[in-house]
This record gives structure tokens, C-alpha cells and sequence, in this order.
């Protein structure tokens, strides 16, 4: 772990909560704090005094060990593994934790239950009756919400990589391609240009299936009129993008031409009032009013974006009833979308930097390709 990193984040938590002891359980909370790459099977063991503890699963202790300086690395397995010199703690995982912590008689400790893990819960059941156990979910969630410059350069690469990505594959958009061989184009590029994963599974919906939100890339073969939502995000250095466009094959037909232009104002206008000190709530009611005076609010059926960062929804979410203020350095999403179900579908978004005097969007590519 280097400078950049963010225990003293944690600690502060700690501190504000009279904390002796913290278990960070949830791998998202894992990476956020360490960046330890891959961080399924990791945990986090923060006890006052002591020099940071991951534990990790056996087999990745020489990965971690590679990467990671100032933390102790402890690997665990159920069985003893030959060419790893620090011996493996082959115990049960939780019934090993809580002996730590006993040992020490702390008065409070913290797990992230924000995020339930059956570990955490285990340690919690062993640890009631013993000591005070606080959940720091929230805590973690509010501290994720504000991203450093650093994060934010990664973000950018990952935006980066993406767009250029859309740009490469939209070349090869014609009549008789199918939707899993445009998913496979996207993804492709996006390794090819130096992305370290996806930030969630690509969304390729074509003619009717663009009618839905989440849809999966199908056999479906792409005919001329079409729209095609096109929903992507590359993962760079472990942050996320996450884009939207919806290009059309040919000529689009009337009805599809004014459903983009109202998208395209509704995102334009719900941007422009993003600022310190606005709900997220209101960011949404701005775009729901938009595509009201164009005729097109009952087929807005999601909510209108969500913080993006470490993984691709995380908090606040910008949706109605979100009393969420915005603050500098957060990272959101407006994806306004339109779905007209047994005709087809269309959505536009993009991803914006609260800063301290209004906002940023971080895309450079047209909302209209």
C-alpha cells in the first residue's frame, strides 16, 4: 500500500466511532481501501497498534505479496501449502478472527455491514455478548462518495478507453450483424486498449429489445432503421466507467429522430443543473420535466443516474425521493431513458464530476453517434 492509499480514511472512521478494532469484510470496501487487485477472498483486519492485516486466500498470497508493501499479508487455506513461507492459517477463517480480537478485549469494533458477507456476520455472532460490534457500512459509503484527484484520472482512463472503443465498433454497425458480435467487438477493444476488466456485462439491445432497460446482447441480427442501445463501461486500475449511446443503423425513422432529440435536451438540462448543494432528487426532476414537455415521461421508467467509482452504481443514487445532497469530487451518472415497449428503445448517458463551482462531464464523445 502506498501514500495515495486511504486507511487513514479508515482510521478517521475508527476515531469517530471509538473504534479498537475494525473487520472490513466486503471485497468493493477491500479494494477501496488497499487497492489490492482482485480482492474476492481478501479481508481487511485494522486493529489499533498493530500493523495492518490482509488475509487472503492461499494462493493469492504471492500476487498480493507483490504488490502490497506495508501491510501484513497472512494467507489461509483449509490445508498447509507446501513453497509459501508464511504458514497458512488453516483454521476456520472467522473462529481465527474473533480469537484475535479477544485477545485484545476491545470495547467496540466495527464491521462494514453495508455489504452483507457471511464472514462479518460469523465474527458478529461470535463477537456478541463479548464486545459492542458496529456496523460501518455508511461511514464507508460516505467517505467512497468523495473521490480523490487520483480516482478520478482513473476514471477518466476508463471513460477513455471506452469511448474510443464505441468509436472503433461503430464502424463495423450494419444491417445482419447480431447483437453478441457487437458486445464481442466492444469488449474486445476495450482489452485491446488496455482495460484490466468491465465494469459490468455489455448491453447490446436492438429494434425491440431496446425497449429493455437491462437487456442481454442476444442473436438477435440487427436490421436497417434500427436503434441500438449500446450500454458499456471499461474498468481501468479498478474504477469504472459507464456509458450509453444510441446510434441507428441508416436513416431513423421520424418517431426514433424527436425520442433522441428529447433524450439528448433532457440530459443536456438535468447536466447543466448539476452543483454543490443540489438533491440528487431535483437533477432528476429536471430531466423528468424535460421529457414531460415533450411528451415522453411515462417511458422514462428508472431513475436518472447513480455514483459511479470503484464499481459502476454505487452512492447516492440520483433518483426521486433521494434527499442526497451533491458535493465536489463526486462522480455521477444522467441516463435518461426512453422505452416504448413492442417498438423499441433509446438512451443516452453520461458521466459528470460535481466540483466545487458547478460540474464537468467527463465525456468527449457526441450524445447524438
Amino acid at each position: 500500500m502506498g501514500d495515495y492509499l486511504r486507511l487513514k480514511k479508515l482510521e478517521e472512521i475508527m476515531d469517530g466511532s471509538s473504534l479498537d478494532a475494525t473487520l472490513v469484510a466486503y471485497e468493493w470496501n477491500v479494494f477501496y481501501f488497499t487497492e489490492v487487485p482482485r480482492p474476492a477472498g481478501t479481508y481487511l483486519l485494522i486493529i489499533k497498534g498493530w500493523t495492518p492485516k490482509l488475509l487472503v486466500p492461499a494462493l493469492d498470497y504471492w500476487r498480493v505479496s507483490s504488490k502490497i508493501s506495508d501491510a501484513e499479508i497472512l494467507p489461509y487455506s483449509t490445508y498447509d501449502i507446501p513453497g509459501i513461507e508464511a504458514k497458512p492459517i488453516t483454521k476456520n477463517l472467522a473462529a481465527w478472527i474473533t480469537e484475535q480480537l479477544k485477545s485484545l478485549n476491545p470495547k467496540r469494533v466495527g464491521i462494514d455491514f453495508s455489504y452483507i458477507t457471511s464472514l462479518g456476520l460469523k465474527v458478529k455472532e461470535s463477537l456478541t455478548g463479548f464486545t459492542e460490534v458496529v456496523d460501518i457500512g455508511e461511514e464507508i459509503t460516505k467517505a467512497r462518495r468523495i473521490k480523490e484527484d487520483r480516482e478520478i484520472s482513473l476514471m477518466r482512463e476508463a471513460l477513455r478507453i471506452t469511448e474510443e472503443s464505441l468509436r472503433k465498433t461503430l464502424d463495423y454497425l450494419r444491417p445482419g450483424i447480431r447483437e453478441y458480435e457487437v458486445a464481442a467487438l466492444l469488449e474486445g477493444s476495450m482489452r485491446s486498449l488496455g482495460s484490466d476488466g468491465y465494469a459490468f456485462e455489455t448491453i447490446v439491445a436492438s429494434g425491440p429489445n431496446g425497449a429493455y432497460p437491462n437487456a442481454l446482447p442476444s442473436e438477435r441480427a440487427i436490421n436497417e432503421g434500427d436503434e441500438v442501445v449500446i450500454d458499456m463501461g471499461a474498468r481501468f486500475g479498478g474504477y469504472c466507467a459507464d456509458m450509453t449511446r444510441t446510434p441507428v443503423i441508416g436513416k431513423p425513422s421520424k418517431e426514433l429522430t424527436n425520442v433522441l432529440g428529447a433524450l439528448d435536451k433532457a440530459v443536456a438540462e438535468a447536466i447543466d443543473y448539476v452543483a454543490p448543494g443540489i438533491k440528487a432528487s431535483e437533477v432528476d426532476a429536471v430531466a423528468r420535466k424535460t421529457l414531460e414537455r415533450m411528451g415522453y415521461a411515462k417511458y422514462f421508467i428508472h431513475s436518472l443516474g447513480h455514483g459511479v467509482g470503484v464499481e459502476v452504481h454505487e452512492s447516492p443514487r440520483v433518483a426521486q425521493g433521494v434527499n442526497d445532497v451533491l458535493e465536489p469530487g463526486m462522480v455521477i451518472t444522467i441516463e435518461p431513458g426512453i422505452y416504448i415497449n413492442g417498438k423499441f428503445g433509446a438512451r443516452i448517458e453520461n458521466m459528470v464530476l460535481v466540483t466545487k463551482s458547478g460540474r464537468e462531464t467527463l465525456n468527449k464523445m457526441p450524445r447524438i453517434v
